[in-house]
């Protein structure tokens, strides 16, 4: 996952990109158009997008780096290539669009590691059903994998903008596996985890690329992947947004293999549930609007289960005043914002995966 002081760094670079300006002493993120083509997904996102014709299109990157996202003693490296490409592409898929196109760039020590890392490559083209349509190769001591993937939509994609005060937070599936996997595999190995926790290993070795349900799609507000985590991914959108959040730690879901084995494998399991990241399930926003029923939110939570809300400002004032445990961030307004968590269980934010 992503910590404060990286969320602060990405921002920095926002601003010396010409992406983030500032007016009245107060920072925003710029939209517009670039040489005469709208911007729709603007810098901050998963994704970013613009309008051609009456066509969307979404571009992301992502890369693959041994020793940061990947050890090749856990993996194969046909599966390294694989997992590689369904993380960039979960991405796209998130926004609702339908993935179209990739290009790979490959630093690794030999010919031969690029020609396995490729095969993974091209069985998940495949069965994501996208066109590889080139890269790059090049010679390094480590692995390198960084992927570049464009989709196509007839509507206005989704991304991480759109919060607003009243807006529930769902999220598909179950968090925390990955976090087992990763902890498991390293303390007794593989075989023993494909044995004993099989749910979490696949998930860990081939990141799910959800799609966004058609019935849902009139109705969402905002979405993200939940590649940095449940945690970080709230904060970001707090600080894009400019809003607070409550944040229901006590209510994510969690397998019955995350259930049996963590205790036994991680040191904080509640905690690195919500920060380690890499379970790429879906996050969305609805609105208070729709959610006006328990039959309203049944019908909801057979896609997803609610694990925080947006809060207004009076939001904010009641729960300082009950003294609800909070973080303090800063929005890119730089105005104070707040994750407030229900007093419920402790958990430490700090923990997880960290890029640096």
């Amino acid at each position: 996952m992503l910590n404060e002081r990286e969320i602060e760094q990405i921002i920095k670079i926002g601003k010396k990109v010409g992406w983030i300006n500032s007016k009245d002493g107060k920072r925003y993120i710029k939209g517009g158009k670039i040489k005469g083509i709208d911007v729709i997904t603007k810098w901050g996102s998963d994704s970013f997008s613009v309008k051609i014709g009456d066509k969307h299109v979404i571009i992301t990157s992502d890369q693959h780096i041994e020793g940061t996202h990947f050890d090749t003693r856990y993996f194969d490296l046909d599966e390294i290539g694989e997992r590689a490409l369904r993380c960039a592409v979960s991405d796209i898929s998130i926004t609702g669009a339908e993935p179209v196109i990739a290009f790979v760039n490959v630093a690794v020590p030999s010919t031969k590691i690029a020609e396995k890392i490729g095969d993974g490559l091209i069985r998940a083209s495949k069965e994501l059903k996208l066109k590889l349509c080139g890269g790059d190769v090049g010679k390094s001591d480590r692995i390198n994998i960084s992927c570049f993937a464009i989709g196509i939509s007839e509507t206005k994609p989704f991304s991480r903008f759109g919060a607003k005060p009243g807006d529930h937070i769902f999220i598909t599936g179950t968090v925390g596996d990955s976090a087992l996997a990763f902890h498991v595999i390293k303390a007794k190995g593989r075989r023993f985890a494909e044995k004993n926790i099989p749910y979490a290993f696949e998930k860990f070795l081939k990141p799910p690329v959800r799609k966004i349900p058609e019935k849902l799609k009139k109705l969402i507000k905002f979405t993200a992947d939940l590649s940095d985590g449940s945690l970080i991914t709230c904060q970001w959108i707090s600080i894009i947004n400019s809003v607070s959040m409550e944040f229901f730690p006590e209510r994510m879901p969690l397998s019955e293999e995350f259930l049996k084995f963590s205790k036994d494998f991680l040191k904080d399991p509640q905690s690195l549930a919500i920060t380690w990241g890499e379970d790429y399930e879906l996050l969305f926003g609805i609105s208070e609007d729709n959610l006006k029923t328990e039959e309203d939110f049944r019908r909801f939570e057979k896609t997803g289960e609610v694990i925080g809300i947006v809060l207004s400002e009076k939001d904010c004032e009641r729960a300082l005043k009950k003294k609800y445990p909070y973080i303090k961030i800063k929005g890119i307004r730089e105005e104070k914002l707040y994750i407030f968590f229900t007093p419920i269980i402790k958990i430490n934010p700090k923990i997880g995966f960290s890029h640096f």
